[in-house]
C-alpha cells in the first residue's frame, strides 16, 4: 500500500514537473515574440522619428518583418529588426544608394553575387515578395523590400554558417572595424528601446 502511494506521489510529482516545464516554455516564446513584435514598431518610429524616408519605404520594411514573422519564424530567432536598423544606419545612414564604385546597391549595401546565392538558397522568400529579376540599381532602388529581405537572409545565412559572433565582420567582407560599429550602434539602439519599452 505504502508502494503504491510512494508511485502514485512520483507520478504526480513528474506530471506536475512536465506542467511546469511547458508554462516556462510557453512564456519564454510568447515573450520572445512580444520582443520581435515591438523591434518591429521600435524600427518603424525610429525611422519615422530620424529619417526623411517616405511612407511607403517604411511600409515595405515593416512588410517584410511581418512576412517573416508570420511565416518564416525561424528566421526571426536569429535576425531582429533592430540589427537590420543598426547595419542601415552605419552603410548608408538610410540612404539608398550605390557603394563600392557601384557594386554594392541600396539601404544596406548588397552586392549581386551576394544576391544571386541567397536567391538560389532561398527562393520561397523571393517568391512571396514577387521578386525574381536581376540585382541592377534600376530595378534595385526601386524596390526597399527586396533589399531588406536580402539583408536579412544575407545576415541568417551567415549566422547559421558561421555563428553570431563574426557575422556583423563576414557581413562586410571580414571587417572587424565595421564590427565594432554595429555593435557601437546596436548598444545605443538597445538603450533607446528599453526607453521606447517603458512608455
Amino acid at each position: 500500500m505504502k508502494k503504491s502511494l510512494a508511485n502514485r506521489s512520483v507520478k504526480y510529482l513528474i506530471i506536475l514537473l512536465l506542467i511546469l516545464i511547458i508554462c516556462i516554455i510557453i512564456v519564454f516564446l510568447v515573450s520572445k515574440s512580444s520582443n520581435y513584435k515591438k523591434q518591429i514598431i521600435f524600427f518603424e518610429e525610429y525611422l519615422k522619428n530620424n529619417y526623411t524616408l517616405d511612407d511607403a519605404t517604411t511600409r515595405e520594411f515593416v512588410k517584410v518583418f511581418e512576412i517573416l514573422y508570420n511565416e518564416f519564424p525561424y528566421v526571426t530567432e536569429y535576425v531582429y529588426p533592430i540589427e537590420l536598423l543598426a547595419i542601415g544606419i552605419v552603410e548608408t545612414n538610410f540612404e539608398n544608394v550605390k557603394g563600392d564604385s557601384g557594386e554594392s546597391l541600396g539601404y544596406f549595401q548588397i552586392q549581386a553575387p551576394t544576391y544571386w546565392y541567397l536567391k538560389h538558397n532561398y527562393p520561397e522568400f523571393y517568391q512571396r515578395i514577387n521578386f525574381f529579376e536581376s540585382w541592377y540599381w534600376d530595378i534595385v532602388k526601386e524596390r526597399p523590400d527586396v533589399q531588406l529581405m536580402t539583408s536579412i537572409l544575407y545576415l541568417y545565412d551567415i549566422k547559421l554558417r558561421y555563428g553570431e559572433e563574426d557575422a556583423y565582420s563576414i557581413y562586410n567582407g571580414g571587417s572587424e572595424t565595421y564590427k565594432d560599429k554595429i555593435l557601437l550602434r546596436l548598444n545605443i539602439l538597445e538603450n533607446e528601446l528599453k526607453k521606447f519599452n517603458r512608455r
